[in-house]
């Protein structure tokens, strides 16, 4: 069974001492590699011994994805008070936040290594060119921009649209006028390209789902309110959060 088979299966199944050993497993081999990629990059001069390792900072970070926790610092403190006899020392909530954010690359590497299917999160931003007050006076960019609404409220500009792949890679973009909504933006976006797409409710459409699947792309989001509700397995639920 490959490493990314193992680490998906113990996700779902989460056996937390099976899951360490498998990424404890994979930074033996990976972290001198690491801490050479750092150097040379000049993200980190010195290699220092931390309270705890990049193993036990990953296995930290996936436990909470993999826990019914709405936010990481309740998880820590949980984690802190039931699970401390687990680690040699755990260091104060700011401080491995801070070292999450620093070993994400790590983090990235771990879960995405061996991986062969595609994932792809596509979503859009607001552009706006000037302020509401100011649309009648603005001639700059009057050719490009129109009037459009997002969850923000009305904005006057265009529109950027983006997805991105499980190496936080963008995969692809486009630009549109503020007025252009966002599932008329897809096909564009993923010509060429295959796997799971992920969305917000934005993207809901039947439609669009099932032109997509003739190209090879599964358009996966949440169902709104008002509709019968969709049965997702816990991976899809996973990259949705």
């Amino acid at each position: 069974m490959s490493y990314h088979t193992k680490l998906t299966t113990l996700v779902l199944m989460f056996d937390s001492t099976e899951l360490f050993c498998v990424i404890d497993d994979f930074f033996l081999k990976f972290e001198a590699t690491y801490w050479k990629f750092l150097k040379q990059s000049n993200h980190c001069l010195r290699i220092r011994t931390g309270q705890l390792s990049i193993s036990e900072i990953t296995f930290i970070a996936i436990w909470y994805k993999c826990s019914h926790f709405s936010n990481f610092k309740a998880f820590f403190s949980w984690l802190k008070q039931d699970k401390c006899n687990l680690f040699k020392s755990l260091p104060c909530y700011q401080r491995m936040i801070h070292l999450i954010k620093r070993h994400e690359l790590a983090l990235h590497v771990a879960l995405m290594k061996g991986q062969e299917t595609q994932y792809l999160w596509i979503d859009s931003t607001m552009l706006p060119v000037c302020k509401n007050q100011r649309i009648q006076r603005h001639k700059s960019s009057v050719q490009i921009a129109s009037r459009g609404r997002s969850s923000m409220g009305w904005f006057y500009g265009c529109k950027l649209h983006i997805a991105m792949n499980q190496f936080g890679e963008i995969a692809c973009s486009a630009l549109s006028n503020g007025h252009v909504a966002d599932i008329k933006m897809v096909e564009q976006l993923v010509d060429g390209l295959n796997g799971k797409l992920y969305g917000d409710r934005g993207y809901i459409s039947q439609e669009l789902k099932s032109r997509l699947q003739v190209q090879g792309i599964d358009l996966i989001n949440y169902h709104r309110k008002n509709m019968q509700a969709i049965q997702l397995c816990t991976s899809d639920e996973y990259h949705l959060r």
